[in-house]
């Protein structure tokens, strides 16, 4: 009972202060596409190393002034001195910094996406933070690891490798993964920056928003569907024409490998000849078939949409006209990346209000809740228990 307690308490408070640190964040850092490093959103500590330096630096300095030893007092205040420019210079480094965001390009919940992050060297000409003209165009150094904001995994980069090769315009493309494990329109979290160029004395941060959303499409499954022919006024003669079609149509479309059963008047002799190849010629099909996909109301919601995902995905690989009708979605037949986007997307945003960034939060909640609704049975079926005893007694 009291270890249900501790750990209670413990996740309510840890979510209380990441609630009040992301509100801070919001007003200290606005969420943009791009950001400039500058004084209101770096921060900067000792790290480990830095605290065991100044400790160190301490220490020598006690014994310096108790032994009367000049050299050691001399060599602590070299230390500190040594501290205070790598402070300065740590920030500086950083400073040079300007990110920007990409477009992310939509992924499945059980693959990882890739968001790249632009970072760029920032024209410190005109600038408030800059020490001195002679260090402005130099470029930053080091290494800077990324991670997403609350969660422990991280990313280390090389930064110095230019795309372009112009030192004075440094341009680098970081892939930071992305995983989702449900499927939705998210919020992409704020993005946490680390550097501790030179002497990792000090730790140089901070945390982006960039306010951009990330489209998290359901997980396919191959499947049968319901297939509801859409073609114009006379489906039916459009149906028994579409094989005749093909061959009759004067619109040349490509050419394929020679199947058994095909047409000879339509296999190209010159490339037979020449080559050996038999390839026939594909003529475009005037008609074009659309499709409504469907599942039955029966099937489960989440397996319907992953049906419905692979079919659309087959669809579009194929080049045909397709739409979707299925409950509150319905799309009219047609075709293109365009459109595969949205049936993608609205398949992935269907019945579906929790993001897998909050998931654990949530999780915690309805933990807290059930066990306090766990306590209260307890507590209800104790007082009934303890009433029955009463009135058998009388």
């Amino acid at each position: 009972m009291i270890s249900i307690f501790k750990r209670t308490v413990k996740q309510r408070f840890s979510h209380r202060w990441l609630f009040l640190v992301t509100r801070w964040l919001d007003k200290r850092i606005p969420p943009a596409s791009q950001h400039r490093l500058t004084m209101n959103n770096i921060f900067v500590l000792p790290t480990g190393f830095g605290w065991a330096f100044i400790i160190m630096s301490l220490c020598l300095f006690l014994l310096g002034t108790n032994y009367q030893n000049n050299l050691m007092v001399l060599l602590s205040y070299i230390l500190l001195s040594v501290m205070l420019l790598t402070l300065f210079y740590t920030h500086q480094n950083f400073a040079r910094l300007a990110v920007k965001s990409t477009p992310l390009v939509p992924f499945h919940c059980h693959q990882s996406g890739t968001f790249y992050l632009a970072i760029v060297q920032q024209d410190m000409s005109g600038g408030k933070d800059n020490l001195s003209q002679d260090t402005q165009n130099k470029p930053c150094r080091g290494n800077i690891v990324a991670s997403w904001f609350g969660h422990k995994t991280q990313y280390p980069f090389i930064l110095g490798a230019t795309e372009n090769g112009d030192a004075h315009n440094t341009t680098q493309r970081l892939p930071i993964p992305i995983t989702h494990r449900t499927r939705g329109v998210y919020k992409l979290p704020r993005l946490t920056l680390a550097c501790d160029f030179p002497l990792g004395l000090y730790k140089c941060w901070t945390h982006l928003d960039f306010s951009a959303e990330v489209v998290v499409y359901a997980k396919p499954l191959k499947g049968e569907v319901i297939k509801v022919t859409a073609s114009n006024d006379d489906s039916e003669q459009n149906t028994n024409n579409a094989a005749t079609s093909a061959q009759s149509s004067s619109d040349f479309h490509s050419l394929t490998d020679y199947k058994e059963g095909q047409p000879l008047n339509r296999v190209v002799w010159k490339q037979v000849a020449k080559n050996g190849d038999w390839v026939v010629k594909e003529f475009a099909d005037p008609v074009q078939l659309k499709q409504l996909l469907s599942v039955d109301a029966n099937v489960e919601t989440e397996t319907a949409i992953s049906l419905l995902t692979f079919q659309v995905l087959e669809q579009s690989q194929q080049g045909n006209h397709f739409g979707l009708k299925y409950q509150s979605i319905d799309i009219e037949p047609s075709s293109g990346e365009t459109h595969t986007h949205q049936c993608l997307t609205a398949l992935a945003c269907l019945r579906n209000i929790s993001s897998p960034f909050e998931n654990n939060a949530n999780i915690n909640r309805t933990g807290d809740n059930a066990q306090e609704a766990n306590h209260d049975k307890k507590t209800s079926q104790a007082k009934k228990t303890s009433n029955t005893s009463k009135a058998a007694r009388l």
